[in-house]
């Protein structure tokens, strides 16, 4: 697919019937410089420091698979050096009932979390970087500026107006840049990501409703969205110049190479542990997730697929030495939170058998039918010759014939979710809605609840955070929260 074409079909994708064309007249370098020229970018200003919230969608861990969903609030002092492309950023997070702070430090290239007067450097937060740098128009010029291989690729109209299009390879693949072709201003940086539930997703930073702020030009707002859905708004307060010695430390160690972007710890599929809770039933848990796997008649039941392909594959294997032979799978989805269901995909492809609950079926039947185009998984590869098969659950539902019962939890901060028992071992999985065994939580009282209610006895419980424990704890717990 030639360039120009490619800008042609994204534009379709994005409903705007404008055909894109070339576009003959300045090149990239001359087209940059007066993108720098109107936002007023200077390194002799000095260090840019900005107010702001960052308001981030939580469509992937909130109590539905539709709007509207939880969301967390941000609160971010950052300071910008543009002579170094170097920023600091102070934040102080707040979502369903917690709050945290950290303070990072970094560039396009690598990325440190500043504790006291130490930078420690974190891949983990560079791919987090990856994702929030590009919405400081600033920092994306400087980075641009610093590439060598710019070049202007076509001239699309989106959002109305005619845009020259510059074209870049990023740390993930290309990017565009989108300049205005009137004003020069920047509009929006364009690219496509790979995701972990979704494949890919196509992201677009939009700036708008631009200001003047004393001798400089600067977005009133920024936004990340993800295939057309708004995933981050940038709202901006206060802005001013302060001189370097007036900032905070901004020098970042040398680093030749750029930092690996590397994936969050809790999605690392890394080689899982057992803990047996019988001779059937073997609870896996790496660093990230447990899962359940259990023999009964001549079917593996796995309790939940998080983490993706990988960590199936890893699971399978230990099936294999666990419970050696050929056994048909039976996939019990209890929770819809994204990193949760990463491995549906892969199950389904080796042919497993889904249960879940049934407003869960229309959100399962998305990510399986959903194309991987950037990185074809195992399912893409084996689509033709593979079926989804479902079974909701309303009520509870016996599988195995009786030893397996799987019932919605139902409380009102559980609604949709699962949990399951496996009634030989007396062993309750309860999804991610056990996660602390020390102290009362509305999760806690919503499980001790379903149990009582379906009329169970476990003796011990696990969950997605919560390693092998007595019954007896969480009980404890929930008629603890009950009592006068």
């Amino acid at each position: 697919m030639t360039p120009l074409v490619l800008i042609a079909a994204l534009a379709a994708a994005l409903g705007d019937t404008s055909a894109c064309r070339p576009a003959p007249g300045p090149d990239a370098h001359t087209l940059l410089s007066r993108a720098v020229e109107r936002t007023g970018l200077d390194s002799t200003r000095g260090v840019l420091d900005v107010h702001g919230y960052d308001v981030t969608d939580h469509a992937y861990e909130s109590d539905r698979t539709y709007p509207p969903y939880l969301v967390d609030v941000t609160s971010i002092d950052q300071w910008f050096d543009p002579a170094t492309g170097a920023e600091r950023t102070a934040s102080r997070t707040t979502i369903g009932g917690y709050e945290f702070a950290s303070t990072s430090l970094g560039d396009a290239r690598a990325s440190f979390v500043v504790r006291d007067t130490t930078l420690v450097p974190s891949p983990q937060l560079h791919a987090g970087r990856y994702q929030a740098r590009p919405l400081d128009v600033w920092a994306v010029l400087t980075d641009w500026l610093a590439a060598r291989d710019v070049r202007v690729e076509g001239q699309c109209t989106y959002r109305d107006y005619p845009r020259i299009v510059l074209t870049r390879r990023g740390a993930r693949g290309p990017e565009r840049l989108f300049l205005d072709a009137k004003s020069g201003y920047p509009v929006k940086l364009d690219r496509v990501e790979p995701h972990y539930l979704w494949g890919q997703v196509h992201v677009e930073y939009v700036w708008s409703t631009w200001d003047r702020v004393g001798a400089v030009h600067l977005p009133g707002a920024s936004f990340r969205t993800e295939d057309g859905r708004t995933m981050v708004e940038r709202v901006f307060g206060a802005r001013r110049f302060v001189p370097r010695d007036s900032a905070p430390p901004l020098a970042l160690p040398a680093h030749d190479t750029a930092m690996t972007l590397a994936t969050a710890g809790f999605m690392a599929p890394v080689r899982p542990d057992t803990a047996r809770v019988s001779g059937k039933v073997v609870v896996l848990r790496n660093q990230g997730f447990g899962e359940v796997v259990a023999l009964d008649r001549d079917t593996v039941f796995v309790f939940d697929a998080t983490q993706g392909e990988e960590r199936v594959r890893q699971d399978s294997a230990w099936i294999a030495t666990l419970f050696p032979g050929h056994h048909p799978i039976v996939l019990v989805v209890t929770d819809l939170a994204w990193p949760h269901v990463a491995g549906v995909r892969a199950w389904v492809a080796r042919g497993a058998t889904v249960v879940g609950h049934r407003a869960a079926r229309s959100f399962l039947e998305d990510v399986v039918n959903h194309r991987w185009t950037l990185a074809p998984d195992l399912l893409e590869r084996t689509r033709a010759r593979v079926r989804f098969r479902f079974r909701p659950v309303d009520d509870s539902v016996s599988l195995a014939g009786g030893d397996i019962v799987v019932f919605p939890i139902d409380g009102v901060a559980s609604e949709v979710a699962l949990a399951a028992f496996v009634r030989p071992a007396r062993f309750l999985w309860a999804s991610d809605y056990v996660q602390d065994v020390e102290a009362p939580t509305q999760y806690v009282d919503e499980v001790a609840a379903a149990v009582r209610r379906v009329g169970l006895s476990p003796s011990t419980v696990a969950a997605e955070h919560v390693p092998l424990s007595p019954w007896s704890r969480v009980a404890a717990l929930a008629e603890a929260a009950s009592g006068p």
